[in-house]
């Protein structure tokens, strides 16, 4: 079997290939970031450095990594720029960062969907999941030193691209439903890993008193649902964003 990872360099990217790899599946690892020193390419796992805010370089991944067919596409990708380690206000963010977080965060999956589903509409349970945000439906926090809405590190941008994200999951799941193809996403809440890292001490520290488990959650808590959601046992299942936040922001 075959799968597709984007953004499979980062912490729940990397949780999930390794997860799909140890499930039997072929994987691409389409990512913009360099690969590691040390980190190769093994008989499971291809490494391949595409920008995935250029269409011809998707078109070319995806052709390549669908030519002995394609099962699974999972798109981890995702952008969040910080201020000193907190979410950028509004009038901060200018037009050249709001367009590179909507182009890695929404258009790359757009890309990565539009060119891959032909490959994947000629298998079973062929399965799309894209991972959103709990902070899609939250949007972003209000002005330091507010305590209405959820106090968290993410920008208005980057809410709103997942928001866009999320809808485009419905989108999707929808228009292939008919050729046999799933689309799910799953909507990470506060992750200790990746993008969680670039976070101020005292920033994550009041996100966590909001979380009714009392912890951020982990990129292995994160890929066994993106597991569940490609496996057979969710073989009903389409047009689902689950969410994954500890109770954060329950719906």
């Amino acid at each position: 079997m075959q799968a597709i990872v984007t953004g499979g360099r980062g912490g729940i990217g990397r949780a999930v290939v390794e997860r799909l790899a140890s499930n039997g599946y072929r994987v691409v690892v389409a990512d913009g970031a360099p690969v590691p020193d040390g980190e190769t390419s093994t008989a499971t796992v291809t490494h391949v450095v595409t920008d995935l805010t250029d269409e011809a370089a998707i078109k070319d991944m995806v052709r390549e990594a669908s030519s002995d067919g394609l099962h699974v596409l999972v798109n981890c990708a995702g952008i969040s720029p910080k201020r000193h380690g907190a979410a950028p206000q509004l009038p901060e963010i200018d037009v050249e960062e709001w367009d590179r977080v909507f182009s890695v965060n929404a258009r790359s999956c757009f890309l990565t969907i539009r060119e891959a589903w032909p490959h994947l509409a000629d298998h079973d349970n062929a399965s799309i999941v894209n991972v959103v945000s709990a902070v899609a439906k939250a949007a972003a926090s209000g002005p330091p030193g507010t305590s209405f809405g959820l106090n968290h590190p993410a920008g208005a941008h980057y809410c709103a691209s997942k928001a866009a994200l999320g809808n485009l999951t419905l989108s999707v799941a929808r228009a292939l439903a008919g050729r046999g193809i799933r689309c799910n996403g799953v909507a990470p809440g506060y992750i200790n890993s990746g993008m969680g890292n670039a976070t101020a001490r005292s920033v994550e520290q009041a996100v966590v008193r909001q979380l009714p488990l009392g912890r951020p959650g982990t990129s292995a808590e994160v890929a066994n649902v993106v597991e569940f959601l490609v496996s057979p046992a969710a073989s009903y299942l389409t047009g689902e964003i689950v969410d994954v936040d500890g109770g954060w922001y329950p719906d």
